[in-house]
């Protein structure tokens, strides 16, 4: 058995002058958010981070003070639930657990997606309120690549709003 982190970002402050969404840094609530999921997750142990490469979730890895490799996935950015699932389906065998930085809507999809058939209240509670830095474990009987497929589903072990 695997086990699925997803985190939408941590609390971004507005679009920069002259800047972008994708642009977006943290506010410092946000970083402290970020730092308090880090402490959360380094007693669960994360093998694999999978970050959008927006600057809003860049700083949400970095500031968690997490010890793992991140692959930047510009998918991640906009995509949508098959493109995360895709992207986590490729993790190694070997890694135990992963931790998916992502953004709404797409985050609380999937997780609510995937937390729908072993509780139904609780996905739909996901799919009303993600707030930033809302983290959801979800644990994956199986491969990670039978996520790939769309039909692969989960265990909802706990949603966190940090």
């Amino acid at each position: 058995m695997h086990t699925l982190f997803l985190l939408r970002h941590a609390q971004p402050d507005s679009i920069p002058a002259g800047g972008g969404d994708a642009e977006r840094p943290l506010t410092a609530l946000g970083r402290r958010q970020a730092a308090e999921v880090g402490q959360r997750l380094a007693l669960r142990g994360v093998g694999l981070t999978l970050c959008s490469p927006a600057l809003r979730t860049r700083q949400t890895f970095e500031a968690s003070g997490l010890d793992c490799p991140i692959e930047l996935i510009k998918g991640f950015y906009g995509g949508s639930t098959d493109t995360m699932r895709g992207a986590i389906a490729e993790a190694g065998e070997e890694i135990d657990s992963v931790l998916v930085i992502g953004h709404a809507p797409t985050v609380p999809a999937l997780a609510s997606e995937l937390a729908y058939p072993s509780d139904p209240a609780g996905a739909e509670e996901i799919g009303r309120w993600y707030p930033p830095a809302t983290l959801t474990e979800i644990a994956i009987e199986g491969p990670w690549a039978d996520l790939a497929d769309g039909s692969t589903t989960g265990l909802l072990r706990g949603v966190q709003r940090i």
